[in-house]
Formats: C-alpha cells, sequence, structure tokens
C-alpha cells in the first residue's frame, strides 16, 4: 500500500495482482514523507507506516519517544480502503487519487493456489493440495471489500492487470509521475503449469466473484 503525498494518490493493494512489483518500481519516484507498507517479499522498501496518534504526540511531546512509539497506528500491507479511510486524515483521503488493481478471476485463482501451494511457509496440507481441492474449498480471494464498502465503490480508478502498464503508466503520468514502467517483477516465483479448469469450476469462481465483478468486467465466455 502507498500514500503519496507528494504525488497525491493512494494506491491500495489487492492480492495477485503484481501489488509488490508496483511498490518496487514506483519506490524510487516517491518522496521521503511517502508511505510504503512492509511486505513479506520486500520489507526493505517500507517507510513512514507508523502514523501518530494524540496519544503518541502527547507521549513524544512530554519527551517520552520510547514510550509513545506504542501508542501510533500501523498501516498494513492489504489494508482496504475503508479501513484507511478512518485512521487517516480525511482531507488525505477525500482529496489524493485513490486506485487499485484487479485481475481475471480463473487467472487470479490459479495465481493465488500456487502461492499458497509453493509458498515456503505453507502447510503440508497446502502443499499437496490440488486444485480441484482448492476450488471445493471456495477460499477465493476476492477482494472487493478492498476498494468498496456497503456495494459502493470507495477509490477511483480499478485497473485491469491485464492491462496494467499501459493503463498504470497512463494514470501515474496524469499524476505527475513521469516515464514510469514496470522494470523488475517481485514475487513471480510460484506459478507452474495451469491444470486444466472445467467450466464448471469457472462458473463456481465468477459466482464467488460477483461482489467485484460489480465493478470491473470480465466474461466467463472469452476464457
Amino acid at each position: 500500500m502507498i500514500i503519496s503525498h507528494k504525488y497525491k494518490f493512494i494506491f491500495i493493494k489487492t492480492r495477485k495482482t503484481a501489488g509488490t512489483s508496483i511498490e518496487y518500481n514506483l519506490s524510487k519516484y516517491l518522496g521521503k514523507d511517502d508511505i510504503i507498507t512492509p511486505s513479506s517479499e520486500a520489507k526493505y522498501l517500507a517507510q513512514n507506516y507508523y502514523l501518530e496518534t494524540k496519544i503518541s504526540s502527547f507521549l513524544k511531546f512530554l519527551n517520552l519517544k520510547n514510550i509513545s512509539y506504542s501508542f501510533k497506528k500501523k498501516i498494513y500491507d492489504h489494508i482496504h480502503a475503508s479501513q484507511l479511510r478512518n485512521i487517516i486524515d480525511k482531507n488525505i483521503y477525500n482529496n489524493y487519487f485513490k486506485f487499485c488493481v484487479e485481475r481475471e478471476p480463473v487467472d487470479k485463482c490459479l495465481s493465488y493456489y500456487f502461492m499458497r501451494k509453493n509458498s515456503p511457509s505453507s502447510s503440508y496440507q497446502r502443499k499437496n493440495m490440488t486444485w480441484d481441492e482448492f476450488v471445493k474449498k471456495k477460499r477465493f480471494p476476492v477482494d472487493a471489500n478492498f476498494y468498496s464498502y456497503n456495494n459502493n465503490l470507495i477509490v477511483n480508478k480499478i485497473i485491469k492487470y491485464e492491462n496494467l502498464n499501459e493503463e498504470l503508466e497512463s494514470l501515474l503520468n496524469s499524476l505527475g509521475v513521469n516515464n514510469f514502467k514496470i522494470i523488475k517483477k517481485v514475487n513471480n516465483i510460484y506459478r507452474e503449469d495451469d491444470p486444466c479448469v472445467s467450466m464448471e469450476q469457472k462458473k463456481i469462481i465468477y459466482h464467488h466473484f460477483k461482489p467485484s465483478l460489480k465493478f470491473i468486467k470480465y466474461d466467463i465466455n472469452q476464457l
């Protein structure tokens, strides 16, 4: 997740949509006061992700800096826009341009399945889970609640993962970030050859992704 005061935008980081790669490639453009949340794949990028509260500020004023740190608010990597809205300055949230990335549901589920299966921290059960078992569990990475609240969209733009380079470059250029390119991909190491995905499985996935498909259109018949 990024809050750029320099360019006045907020990037909400959804799952399996190149979020860490976006953070990595954007980091060199950001200002020293901008916020990047830590992720397990790129903790070295993180900066300014603890926010002052009234209590922490007061303790700091009393020269109790070590204690004040415990009362700061931490912003997490995959924080939802609705959660962020409640902890940052309302003027910042309302006036900054907010965007995220979303991905075709079946492809997103395949990426999520292989991450859960092949991550070094995965359990024995996950490492041995088949695609069919994954679909039957129906624990899909549906992220509509990352960028909506009460069925209303609360970001300004959802970029399609399939058009990521073009759409993101164009958007950032309009915000003053010139010549942006995704040069290096991060956390792109888990994918294997895709299993056969039946039409029935596609229908199950698309059914569960209805909350997301309300805001960004994908067509199961074009897969």
